[in-house]
C-alpha cells in the first residue's frame, strides 16, 4: 500500500539529529528523501557509537541508524563549483528542502533562500538552527552554535529537571532539543505542503531549537506568566502525590491529579483517614506536606509490594500508574510488540537492525521501513534521473565532486 506521502520529493541537507529526524518521519510515510552528504565521510553521525560490527569487522553506527532509514544517500562536495551545480539541479527538482547545517554556511556558498526561490518558486524550505535564521525575528543569539544540551539549558528546561530542589540542573536524559525540533520541522514541512496544495506557493519556515524547547517546556513558562513564580526542581508542587515511588523490586510511577482520585488513592492504600486532614485538601496543600505527611505513608505501603502488585491495586481503583521500566523491559514488553514500536529493517552492513518504529498508527495506511543508505549509494541513480549521462557521472566521480 502506498504511503500517504508517496511521490513527495524531499531534499535533506542535513546532519546529526534534528534534520534527519524530520526527514525520517517524512520517509516513513512514503516521501522520497534524498540525503546530501560529504564524499568520503558523510554525515558525522555515521562515525558515532554505539557501533555494531559484522564478521569482517565492518561497522554500522547505531547513532546513524536512529534517524536515517528509508532514505537515499547522495554525496556532493558542496564547496566545489561543480558540486554546487549538482546541488542546484537537485534543488530545482525537489518540493521540500530540510536544511540544518552550520549557521551561515548555505548563504556563504550562495544558496540563499532568495536564490533558491528564483529557481524553484514553489519550494517549501525548512531551516533548522539553534537560535533562528529569519531576519524578521532575529535575536542576539542568532549566530551562536547549539547542541541539544545548550538548548535544554538556555530555554529553561534543564532548570526544572532533577529530583533534588537544591541539586544541580539535570539533562533530561535524551536529546529532546534535537528530536523535538525535528518533529516541529516535520510539522512545518506539512504546513508548507498543505499551503502549496491550496495556493500553489512555497514558504520559508524558520525552526529553532531554542524556540522548540521553550514550547515543550511550556509548563514552567506558563506558571511564571500566571504567577511570577519560577518552577524549581523536585516534585510537583501543584499536583501530589506525583512521581516515582520505591517498592520492593524497583519503582512505580504515580499521579493523583484530582480530588476524586485522591479518595480512590487513599482507598487503595488503606488510609482514608487522611481525607479529614485539613492541610491536604488540595493538590497544592498535598504538595506542601508531601514529605512530612504523605510520602512516609506511601513508602510504608509500597515497601512489601512489587511494581506489578502495586499497579494492580491502583488500577482496580481506576488510578493511573505504571512500573518504571528500562530499555530491556520495554523491548520485552508485549505491549511494545503489539504496537510495533521496535521494528526490524534490513541493513547492508550487518544484515538486520532493530530500530524504534513510528508512533503513529493508521487504519488505511501502513508505515514502511527500508534500509539505511550506504554512503553515496544512490548518487548515480539520482543523477541519471536528473538527466546526467554515464560519462558525466564518471567524470564527477573522478574529480571527487560526488
Amino acid at each position: 500500500m502506498a504511503g500517504i506521502l508517496e511521490g513527495v520529493k524531499v531534499l535533506g541537507i542535513e546532519q546529526q539529529v534534528a534534520g534527519p529526524t524530520c526527514t525520517m518521519m517524512l520517509a516513513d510515510q512514503g516521501a522520497e528523501v534524498i540525503k546530501v552528504e560529504r564524499p568520503g565521510s558523510g554525515d558525522t553521525a555515521r562515525e558515532m557509537a554505539p557501533m555494531l560490527k559484522n564478521d569482517k569487522g565492518e561497522a554500522q553506527s547505531g547513532y546513524f541508524a536512529r534517524f536515517n532509514r528509508s532514505k537515499k544517500s547522495v554525496t556532493i562536495d558542496m564547496q566545489s563549483p561543480e558540486g554546487q551545480a549538482v546541488l542546484w539541479d537537485l534543488i530545482k527538482d525537489t518540493e521540500i528542502i530540510i536544511e540544518n547545517v552550520k549557521p551561515g554556511l548555505m548563504d556563504k556558498l550562495g544558496f540563499t533562500y532568495e536564490k533558491i526561490k528564483e529557481v524553484n518558486p514553489g519550494v517549501i524550505y525548512v531551516a533548522i538552527s539553534g537560535f533562528g535564521r529569519s531576519k524578521k525575528y532575529e535575536g542576539p543569539y542568532a549566530k551562536r552554535l547549539a547542541y541539544d544540551i545548550i538548548a535544554q539549558a538556555m530555554a529553561g528546561l534543564m532548570h526544572t529537571c532533577g529530583s533534588d530542589p537544591q541539586g544541580p540542573p539535570t539533562w533530561l536524559g535524551f536529546a529532546l532539543g534535537d528530536s523535538g525540533t525535528g518533529v516541529y520541522a516535520a510539522y512545518a514541512a506539512m504546513l508548507g505542503y498543505i499551503n502549496k496544495l491550496r495556493t500553489g506557493k512555497g514558504e520559508y519556515f524558520d525552526v529553532s531549537m531554542y524556540d522548540c524547547m521553550i514550547a515543550l517546556a511550556e509548563r514552567s513558562h506558563n506558571v511564571y506568566a500566571f504567577t511570577g513564580n519560577v518552577v524549581s526542581r523536585g516534585p510537583d508542587k501543584l499536583i501530589a502525590p506525583w512521581g516515582p515511588f520505591k517498592c520492593k523490586d524497583g519503582y512505580v510511577a504515580i499521579i493523583v491529579p484530582t480530588e476524586s482520585m485522591w479518595k480512590k488513592f487513599l482507598t487503595a492504600i488503606g488510609h482514608l483517614e487522611l481525607l479529614d486532614n485539613p492541610d491536604i485538601q488540595s493538590g497544592p496543600g498535598r504538595g506542601a506536606h508531601m514529605e512530612t505527611l504523605i510520602r512516609p505513608v506511601i513508602n510504608e505501603w509500597l515497601a512489601d509490594k512489587t511494581k506489578i502488585e502495586a499497579c494492580e491495586i491502583f488500577m482496580a481503583q481506576g488510578l493511573p500508574c505504571g512500573p518504571v521500566q528500562n530499555a530491556e523491559d520495554v523491548a520485552h514488553d508485549e505491549h511494545t510488540k503489539k504496537r510495533e514500536m521496535l521494528v526490524k529493517i534490513p541493513d547492508p552492513v550487518v544484515g538486520e537492525l532493530t530500530v524504534v518504529g513510528c508512533p503513529i498508527k493508521m487504519e488505511e495506511h501502513e508505515t514502511s521501513y527500508s534500509a539505511l543508505p550506504d554512503l553515496g549509494a544512490d548518487t548515480d541513480e539520482v543523477l541519471k534521473k536528473l538527466g546526467y549521462s554515464d560519462e558525466r557521472i564518471a567524470e564527477l566521480h573522478d574529480k571527487k565532486v560526488i
